[in-house]
């Protein structure tokens, strides 16, 4: 699964360029997860009380390694959809449920894809100051 790990790896560095902005962590916060997988998170700093719930930081996105995968994980599609339906057909087809993509392929068009999303979606959150 070599290219899993290059894939992991890549994805990783794309979130690890927002590490001195943001709170970057290796385990999901809270995690219940009884397995441990190689993970890097990225959270905001400031704890925002959304949908009702306790204050808590503001999950914005992650990458996990898989057994067959690579999921990453990116919050702001899930909140606002509507704001990121121009998603290209090569990553949408990796769409799984509403805010994780299940990576098994990967290119620098993808990655170049995954940077500008991010970076948008980091956008979002500090317009509606949840990061």
């Amino acid at each position: 699964m070599k290219n899993l790990d290059s894939i992991f790896t890549e994805v990783k560095e794309v979130l690890e360029e927002y590490s001195d902005t943001f709170l970057a962590k290796d385990k999901y916060i809270n995690s219940k997860a009884k397995q441990e997988k190689p993970a890097y998170h990225l959270y905001g700093t400031k704890e925002v009380s959304l949908f009702g719930k306790k204050p808590e930081k503001t999950y914005i996105a992650g990458v996990i390694k898989q057994k067959n995968y690579v999921s990453f994980y990116f919050s702001p599609i899930y909140s606002h959809p509507d704001d990121f339906s121009d998603i290209s057909p090569e990553l949408n087809k990796f769409l799984k449920g509403k805010s994780c993509f299940n990576l098994t392929k990967f290119n620098p068009d993808l990655k170049k894809e995954i940077k500008t999303l991010l970076s948008d979606g980091i956008q979002k959150y500090k317009e509606i100051e949840w990061i």
